[in-house]
């Protein structure tokens, strides 16, 4: 189509295939007014009327003095699955009170070189670049764990771009083609440290469940690497065996 005949029901229609072909993920903040009129040669009223409809339609949701966000879909606020934000792990970490809002604060994200610890968990010889993602897991504002999160860099060589306190992780793995589908995991009870203890609000408990996650994608590539600590007064961890 050219660009003088594009009309607000044209943007929109582009704005859904590319939620749909996963160029934009849940949560991630799509280009501004400005950028869109300037890519499609049209009005920064055409594109305006395209992003209400899509508002009201709830593909998009605005947040003020931020920007423009492709909208999470609604069972993010049911149950957490397993902390990893998957429901095909082996284990399931349900919270105790259903219809909690999960978010996130990241703590750091980055480029990891040289770890033998971190390369030897993930598989990977030394000199292959890791990338970290430090975060608290919340449920309604409450904090329930800190996952320290690794993957293999070599696999999500743009995953710098992503916000994600917004954007889950696992929905950016999947338009990578490497979600996470089968798991390794152990779990174990320890102290908590002051920072721990800090970031989670323990009080008069300071003991907290530890989960090691091992995630490998459907072709058996190992993928991730997370350490989970949760409050064993808020989280309730369930290990399911088959015979």
């Amino acid at each position: 189509m050219s660009k003088e005949k594009i009309t607000s029901a044209d943007i929109e229609d582009i704005i859904i295939d590319r939620i749909e072909r996963q160029e934009y993920l849940p949560g991630e903040m799509i280009s501004s007014e400005r950028s869109l009129s300037q890519i499609y040669g049209v009005s920064r009223q055409t594109v305006r009327n395209a992003i209400e409809s899509l508002v009201k339609r709830r593909y998009l949701t605005r947040i003020q003095g931020k920007g423009t966000f492709v909208k999470k879909a609604e069972s993010n606020k049911v149950a957490l699955g397993v902390l990893n934000e998957s429901e095909n792990a082996s284990f399931t970490s349900l919270v105790r009170n259903f219809g909690i809002e999960i978010s996130n604060k990241l703590l750091c994200t980055g480029k990891i070189e040289g770890s033998r610890y971190f390369s030897h968990k993930l598989g990977l010889n030394p000199d292959e670049p890791i990338y970290g993602i430090h975060r608290i897991r919340y449920g309604n504002r409450e904090p329930l764990a800190i996952e320290y999160t690794y993957l293999p860099l070599k696999f999500f060589p743009d995953i710098a771009g992503y916000n994600f306190e917004r954007v889950s992780l696992y929905d950016y793995m999947a338009s990578k083609n490497h979600l996470p589908c089968n798991f390794r995991e152990t779990m174990t009870m320890m102290s908590a440290d002051r920072k721990m203890s800090s970031h989670l609000r323990l009080t008069d408990e300071n003991i907290v469940n530890h989960i090691e996650i091992f995630g490998y994608d459907s072709s058996g590539n190992l993928v991730e690497y997370t350490e989970s600590y949760s409050r064993p007064d808020r989280l309730e961890v369930r290990f399911v065996t088959s015979r």
